[in-house]
């Protein structure tokens, strides 16, 4: 990455003194996902976040549809999209704990492809990065 700045590194242990916590909104399939795989391989969500970015750090504008793009303009006015964004299905909040600088990164990640949504970015980068839901298609 430009800049010298690093993706968090999956590798290392999240530690105590690692700040608050910050929540992400994901879709409840999504969820599941992170659940099953933190129960496979027990590692924390915020671990498995870090693993994610890693994996698709390369591919985050492509998995963001293509990052920022200008923003076309509706006569004298800049489009703007409603505040509300329609989903497919219900989100759901998730807690992670990235130390500050760990946030940083992130946070900055979100600006370069995601427009500075967190939320998307972190989505984007675990749907393309944890195993698909084994669940689906399976009798009820």
């Amino acid at each position: 990455m430009s800049g010298g700045t690093a993706v968090p590194g999956s590798a290392r242990t999240i530690s105590a003194t690692s700040g608050g916590s910050v929540v992400v909104y994901l879709s409840v399939t999504l969820r599941s996902r992170l659940r099953a795989h933190a129960a496979e391989t027990g590692r924390s969500h915020t671990q498995i976040v870090f693993d994610a970015l890693n994996a698709t750090h390369a591919r985050l504008a492509e998995l963001l549809g293509g990052g920022r793009a200008e923003a076309p303009l509706d006569g004298l006015f800049v489009v703007q999209r409603s505040g509300r964004r329609q989903h497919r299905e219900d989100r759901v909040q998730v807690s992670i704990r990235p130390n500050r600088a760990n946030l940083a990164v992130i946070d900055q990640l979100a600006r370069r492809y995601g427009s500075g949504n967190r939320s998307a970015l972190v989505a984007a980068a675990l749907d393309a990065f944890l195993p698909p839901d084994s669940t689906k298609g399976l009798p009820g």
